[in-house]
Order: C-alpha cells, then structure tokens, then sequence
C-alpha cells in the first residue's frame, strides 16, 4: 500500500464517519421529538457544505468529509419535515446562517472556489458558536460523544489530505478544531459548582 492509497482510504473513512455520525443525531432528534431543532437552520447549514463540497470538486480537493457532512443535514431535514410537519420557524439566528450562505455565494463569485471553499469553511465554525455557547452552559455528554467522533472524522480527513493547503486540510482541520471544542464543552465538570451561602 503507497501513501496516496493510504491517503485516500483516509479521506474515504473520514467522509464515512462524518455520514454515519449523523445515525445517532437523527436517533436523538426522533426521541426528543425534534425539541430545540430547526429546520431552517439545518435547510442553511446544508447549502453552506453544498457550496464547500461543490467548491472542493471544482478545485479538485478533499471534497468527501463535506459530501458527509452535506448528505447528513440533509437526511436531518428529511426527519425534521417528517416530524415537525409543516412547522417552520426562522429566527435570528438563521437570519445570520442565511448571510454566510449569501456571504459564500458572493466570494465564490468574486473569488472563485477557493475563495468560496474558505469562506462556506468559516461560515460553517461560525454557525456553531451558538451550539458552542449551549454546550458550555449545559453540557451534555451523549451529544458530545457524537462530537468526539466528529474529531475522529475529521481528524481522519485532514490526514488524507495530499498537501497542506486549502483545497485538501483547511476544512477538516478547522471542523476538527470546532468539533473538539464542542467534545471538550461537554465533558466540562458542572458539579462541582461553588454553592453560595446567605
């Protein structure tokens, strides 16, 4: 086995691994009823890998953890419409998705793929911070589980990658980053919180 075999069956498990991930989040979305989720959100979060997936094909790049990622959200789409039937909500929140899906529309645009792949990149890890947020003030170790194999995925594309540039390692690095974030927030220990005496 050379090391673009290696390479490539690293790309591949990454992009499997990121797909299959979303198996016990689309379970956890079913149990819970669809509570807290947004199918305008995850409607947005899906162009945003769509437009990094399509960027990375056209720049002949790492594209297969972002196909994950793309065919994922949208199965969690599928589910929620299923659940929620007809219920749709748009808050501020997705106000914000929809100006980094304009925002990566614009760049590819005016820069091209690359350009597109970067910004549809950091559209991405901005679009988490709020899940961030959430996940430091009630941590909740079952969905960061899922997050510790996100990194696990990433971690498995970004070392696929044939070369240290945009096309192949700058989204999996990045969504390794973010997802180890969301790992780490999960475990943080809130029991042993300072009980104030009056």
């Amino acid at each position: 086995m050379n090391a673009i075999d290696l390479q490539h069956g690293l790309r591949i498990a990454g992009g499997l691994l990121a797909l299959l991930l979303f198996v016990p989040m689309i379970a956890g979305i079913l149990r819970d009823e669809a509570r807290g989720q947004s199918c305008a959100s995850w409607l947005l979060w899906t162009a945003l890998d769509a437009v990094l997936t399509i960027s990375l094909i056209a720049r002949n790049g790492n594209f297969l953890l972002p196909l994950g990622f793309t065919i994922g959200d949208i199965a969690v789409v599928v589910v929620l419409v299923l659940i929620v039937k007809g219920k749709f909500e748009w808050g501020r929140f997705d106000t914000l998705i929809l100006a980094l899906v304009i925002g990566c529309v614009i760049a590819w645009k005016l820069g091209g793929p690359r350009t597109a792949a970067i910004a549809s990149t950091l559209g991405v890890c901005i679009a988490g911070i709020p899940g961030l947020v959430a996940m430091w003030r009630e941590p909740q170790r079952r969905v960061g589980t899922v997050w510790g194999g996100y990194v696990i995925a990433n971690g498995l594309s970004f070392f696929g990658g044939t070369a240290m540039t945009v096309e192949e390692r700058f989204a999996p690095g990045m969504f390794a980053m973010v997802s180890l974030a969301l790992f780490m927030a999960s475990r943080r220990n809130c029991g042993a919180k300072i009980q104030q005496t009056t």
